[in-house]
């Protein structure tokens, strides 16, 4: 039940390759996708085509707290970033069997509400999808890791010291020991 980081460029069917491990799981529970409200649209339109087996449940409107409350088997829940945020009280208290957090850039800031919020999600299995696991810094990654597979980097405190300031200082032999650790849980072409 270890997480996964698909992090392939834009346009390489990342969101195809979500689909995929989403209908081979479908049965084991609903899934919840996470992302931009931009994004919300064509995920919904990626899985009439290419997964009709699922039954979308949009995250949003009046009656969202109603809609989610059904979620079962081969339900797929498209929630946005935002209404992450501020819908976690609802959230939280759903059993996911799959959770991915598409554009996943968008919980890289350990401190940001948003991400705090994604921590406190239940799932079985967890998926990122970025095609930046880090844009700024190391702390980033971390961030994304501690979502999909917490505790494998120890926590931030434990990452920075062993991991980011010998990097900085150019430690290759520390950036390859962090690479082997992270290898096989990240899928790039």
């Amino acid at each position: 039940q270890a997480g996964a980081c698909l992090a392939d460029d834009m346009g390489l069917g990342k969101t195809l390759q979500a689909l995929a491990i989403i209908v081979n799981r479908a049965k084991s529970g609903p899934t919840l996708v996470l992302a931009p409200t931009s994004v919300c649209l064509n995920w919904e339109s990626e899985v009439v085509k290419f997964a009709p087996t699922l039954r979308i449940i949009n995250f949003s409107g009046k009656d969202r707290k109603q809609k989610i409350k059904t979620a079962t088997s081969f339900d797929i829940v498209i929630c946005s970033y935002g209404l992450l945020q501020t819908e976690i009280e609802t959230l939280k208290k759903i059993q996911f069997s799959t959770i991915v957090a598409d554009e996943a850039q968008a919980i890289k800031n350990p401190q940001a509400k948003r991400t705090q919020a994604a921590m406190q999600l239940n799932g079985n299995f967890k998926i990122i999808t970025t095609g930046t696991p880090i844009e700024n810094h190391l702390g980033e990654l971390w961030s994304l890791f501690n979502f999909i597979n917490p505790g494998l980097l120890g926590t931030l405190e434990q990452f920075n010291a062993q991991f980011t300031g010998n990097i900085e200082k150019g430690d290759e032999v520390v950036a390859d020991q962090l690479r082997t650790l992270l290898k096989p849980f990240i899928l790039r072409r």
